[in-house]
């Protein structure tokens, strides 16, 4: 498992900010979850849905997409969780 990750969409964040639901990237191990919000001047978020229930459908997709199974996403969250 080590060197995977997961897309996980956090239910606390504001829809409004980036108009829409952003993804975070959860890396195995690793303390915390770093939201897709693009990098530079000129990059912008990855926005995955206006409602939550579209963000965590496309979510899902990606995952199984990179052949995680839910298993494989609750234990790379689990990880990232018990990471100091």
């Amino acid at each position: 498992m080590e060197g995977r990750f997961c897309y996980w969409i956090p239910e606390d964040q504001n829809p409004e900010t980036y108009g829409g639901y952003v993804p975070s990237c959860v890396k195995f191990g690793i303390a915390g979850h770093f939201p897709m919000t693009g990098q530079g001047d000129l990059s912008i978020p990855w926005v995955w849905g206006k409602t939550l229930a579209d963000a965590k459908e496309i979510c899902k997709k990606k995952n199984i997409g990179m052949g995680l199974t839910e298993k494989d996403v609750d234990a790379i969250i689990a990880s990232s969780m018990m990471a100091h």
